[in-house]
């Protein structure tokens, strides 16, 4: 064979996140989200909605800023599910962030993942209409079905391009930016929206969750509940919200002159096949994601220097959690790892986002956020959390981990560009 170009295999692009958008119980924007987790603000109170009053679980992270008319047309809103219009509004907000007016719409793709969708939206409307379910408004469907935010960004952009939506529980978001990044590593499009949302702070999902042991019933002040990795930890705290990121090859993003947050390596998942909702205890499934995610983007596990945890707060998910990384990494005793569901809460479908925009941060401004309510160490949890303070220092990678019920797991790697 004559040397040259034939026969050559091409080498994937490197793909850089360029911009980041979220909506959340801190507030609007990256800014207002990164501040608050830099200086251990928590978005957690006493839920304020008064269709979760009176039920087990008094605290959450209700995106109480957020209005989805600073985004869109009230009519365009109206015709949405909560979840579509966060999705958008983070879409929009993480394009400005990474500087990019104009989309070339047939080479974009829209990976936006959710765990329950419009469920709050389908839950009223057939509270409704009880009585006469003949009248049930034209927009149960549209508002309802899960892949109503990518198609919703979409229309919203005038994007053509590939557009998926997948359902993945709590790994959803992860699973979402995973796909986004095989997307153009593929060479199918140029640039990619991907990430997670939901809004479903809803009376029977939330008494599901407390009544199944997941959510924490606790009482106090509603910003000491959420206690991930600490022996005194009693479950979860929902929330509500959306963390988009932009995508695109690296070269094409220096080309422009683009911000770069870092760039991203690898994506691993798995299933624990095990059990509709608990992990399995000694967290194989994670471990699997997670050497998977190191593997694919050819990472020696002594290179990671942050892990942002999945974390949730729960007794079994936290020890699982902490066993695998424990087997994962060698220099786990030292690792710093922070677990942001602490400050945000549980935004189910949306967390794995919500933790990809944690590293990228972490990794640009050299700053690993402090995990709140971490006092007392448990030693089924033998990690380094980091409490009190920022960890200050550059970072060379950082490992993503997202864990949902059915044993769905993803674990991302990210790095310094």
């Amino acid at each position: 064979m004559r040397s040259g170009t034939l026969g050559r295999v091409c080498s994937p692009p490197r793909i850089a996140i360029t911009g980041i958008g979220v909506i959340g119980p801190h507030g609007v924007g990256t800014d207002v989200f990164w501040d608050a987790l830099v200086a251990g603000r928590s978005g957690i109170r006493r839920v304020r909605s008064p269709e979760l009053q009176g039920l087990p679980a008094h605290h959450a992270g209700e995106a109480l800023d957020f209005d989805p008319t600073t985004f869109m047309e009230k009519r365009t809103a109206r015709r949405m599910g909560r979840f579509a219009q966060m999705a958008v509004a983070a879409s929009v907000l993480a394009l400005r962030d990474a500087g990019i007016e104009e989309l070339d719409r047939p080479r974009t793709g829209i990976t936006v993942h959710t765990g329950a969708g419009g469920v709050g939206e389908g839950d009223r409307e057939v509270a409704a209409r009880r009585d006469d379910p003949s009248r049930i408004g034209p927009l149960y469907v549209p508002q309802l079905s899960a892949n109503m935010a990518a198609a919703n960004v979409a229309i919203h952009l005038g994007v053509t391009g590939p557009t998926t939506a997948g359902v993945g529980a709590c790994a959803a978001g992860a699973i979402g930016v995973a796909e986004g990044f095989h997307m153009l590593r593929r060479g199918e499009v140029d640039l990619v929206l991907a990430g997670g949302t939901e809004a479903a702070l809803t009376a029977p999902l939330v008494a599901s969750l407390a009544n199944a042991g997941a959510l924490t019933v606790a009482e106090g002040e509603s910003a000491t509940i959420s206690r991930p990795f600490d022996l005194n930890r009693t479950g979860f705290v929902p929330a509500e919200g959306a963390a988009i990121v932009v995508l695109e090859p690296l070269e094409a993003a220096l080309a422009r002159g683009a911000t770069i947050y870092c760039e991203m390596l690898g994506a691993g998942l798995s299933c624990d096949a095990f059990h509709i909702t608990s992990p399995e205890p000694s967290g194989g499934g994670a471990e699997l994601a997670m050497r998977r995610a190191l593997a694919n983007g050819a990472v020696d596990a002594a290179r990671v220097s942050c892990i942002v945890a999945h974390g949730t707060g729960t007794r079994l998910n936290d020890s699982a959690e902490a066993a695998a990384i424990c087997r994962v990494f060698s220099q786990s005793s030292r690792l710093p790892v922070t677990a942001p569901k602490s400050s945000v809460g549980h935004t189910l479908g949306a967390a794995g986002a919500f933790g990809v925009a944690t590293a990228a941060l972490a990794i640009r401004y050299g700053l690993v956020p402090p995990s709140l309510n971490y006092e007392t160490p448990d030693p089924d949890c033998p990690l380094a959390v980091v409490h009190g303070a920022p960890l200050v220092g550059q970072l060379d990678a950082a490992m993503v981990n997202a864990f949902g019920f059915g044993g769905q797991n993803a674990a991302l790697v990210l790095a310094r560009a």
